[in-house]
């Protein structure tokens, strides 16, 4: 008896080794890593493939009743998403050889992964090896992304994936948000926690900024949280807070030069380092003031204007999305035309009202039609999301499928709310769905199996520790 649980001790240690690997290069090597081709497929495809089987095994086997991970109400809401998938599948024609059919429906199968890293994990106890690991990342991350990323391995990518490419913007929003999540569970406000969130947030918001808007809005109220939490630590520890700050600005500084070349936040690049002075401290806080002023998201909701029934914006990429957004979301109801003005504007004409979308979508059988023009499919034309988790779940499956997506993030809050009593989980949550609302990442696959495989580490440590001030990993 005695051996037969050693052995299978033995064998569970081995799944966790394995998961926690796989999971690693993940999030170290984003697309390039689920790109790899294994016997004729993607990583990234055989993991869908994986979710699409463990989602009918959650839908039919009762049994899983036991594996309840995020409550009930959650459960239930899980179903609906699969079940609101195959009622739009017949009702728009679907065909299940068509691969097409599961790529576009990815962000309904990628739910499954919270299931699949929980049962994993569930035995797994994490060590101080494990919050090394974590910790780990985000410089790993940085130095892979601007400072050296090994040639053996670009080489690797490009002759083993379809794509090499660096992780993206929203990938890196959410190892950053879980990580620092992920120590402050452990070391609970203490000293290293807030050096950890400090330096990972000086070095990470020049870069973040550099990528993308959309990740870097996220990121700074999730600074702001974060702040406002560690008020009674800063008030207690005035004079190491303050230490820890000023070294944090200038890690700030090292990293904004570094990534930009400049103080001016001007993406001139590292090549132009040698041609440009430093020497007046009075140019850094005055450009650091306009990089607020043109980072500001007042100044972003000011720029929205009403003409002719619809919504716009002078600001380029809001107005690209606030256009798609209102198309997919009117054409759900109104049957439309669209056609192209000599500037290459997309514009659509709306005529009748229409009653057989609203209720199963456009289906998964192809492109959204809002989406089937050049001007929205991006530089290299292979864009077909709107850039929000919830519109394309509008377009794909409709209203109620819409509402089935939503709900299933408000039940995951209200699990950690009700089991932990604090609503601190929003620390990792909003940053997280906020970045979704402006970029395609819930529509990949690499982005729900990051942010789900750290919510099922963050419900193994509640269910080790819970509370507890002094967490027994050390």
């Amino acid at each position: 008896m005695i051996k037969m649980k050693n052995l299978i001790k033995e064998k569970s240690d081995i799944l966790h080794v394995a998961y926690l690997t796989y999971f690693t290069l993940v999030v170290l090597f984003g697309r390039s890593f689920t790109g790899i081709n294994f016997f004729g497929f993607r990583l990234g495809e055989l993991m869908i493939a994986s979710g699409v089987i463990l989602s009918i095994f959650i839908l039919l086997l009762p049994s899983l009743s036991k594996y309840v991970i995020l409550g009930k109400g959650n459960l239930i809401i899980h179903k609906l998403i699969i079940l609101s998938f195959v009622s739009t599948f017949f009702l728009t024609n679907g065909d299940i050889t068509n691969t097409y059919t599961f790529q576009s429906s990815s962000y309904v199968w990628t739910f499954s992964f919270v299931y699949l890293s929980y049962v994993v994990l569930k035995n797994y106890k994490i060590k101080k090896q494990t919050v090394y690991l974590v910790a780990l990342f985000l410089p790993a991350l940085y130095i892979l992304s601007t400072i050296h990323f090994p040639e053996f391995l670009i080489q690797f990518f490009k002759n083993y994936s379809d794509k090499f490419d660096f992780v993206k913007a929203s990938d890196l929003l959410v190892v950053y948000v879980a990580s620092n999540y992920f120590i402050s569970l452990v070391f609970q406000n203490k000293k290293q926690d807030f050096i950890y969130f400090l330096f990972s947030s000086a070095i990470y918001i020049p870069y973040l900024l550099f990528k993308s808007k959309g990740a870097f809005l996220p990121a700074v109220i999730f600074i702001l949280f974060n702040l406002i939490y560690f008020f009674r630590f800063i008030r207690t520890h005035k004079a190491f807070s303050t230490l820890i700050v000023i070294f944090s600005l200038f890690l700030f500084l090292i990293s904004t030069f570094h990534i930009y070349g400049n103080f001016n936040f001007k993406k001139e690049g590292q090549e132009n380092f040698q041609n440009i002075s430093i020497a007046d401290p009075s140019s850094v806080v005055d450009n650091l003031s306009m990089l607020v002023n043109e980072k500001n998201t007042a100044q972003i909701f000011a720029s929205f204007y009403v003409l002719e029934g619809r919504l716009y914006s002078t600001e380029q990429m809001a107005d690209w999305r606030l256009q798609i957004w209102q198309d997919i979301s009117r054409d759900i109801f109104w049957n439309a035309d669209y056609f192209t003005n000599p500037k290459g504007n997309v514009l659509r004409s709306q005529s009748d009202i229409r009653t057989d979308m609203f209720y199963k979508g456009f289906g998964y059988n192809e492109i959204l039609p809002a989406m089937n023009f050049a001007e929205r499919q991006g530089t290299d034309g292979t864009n077909q999301n709107p850039h929000n988790f919830l519109i394309y779940a509008l377009g794909r499956g409709g209203l109620f499928n819409l509402v089935f997506v939503f709900l299933f993030h408000i039940t995951v809050f209200l699990y950690f709310y009700k089991k932990n009593k604090d609503f601190k989980i929003l620390l990792f949550i909003l940053p997280v769905l906020m970045t979704s609302f402006f970029d395609a990442s819930m529509e990949s696959v690499r982005f729900p199996f990051v942010y789900y495989t750290f919510l099922s580490l963050f419900l193994n440590f509640y269910e080790n520790h819970g509370k507890n001030k002094n967490p027994n990993i050390f």
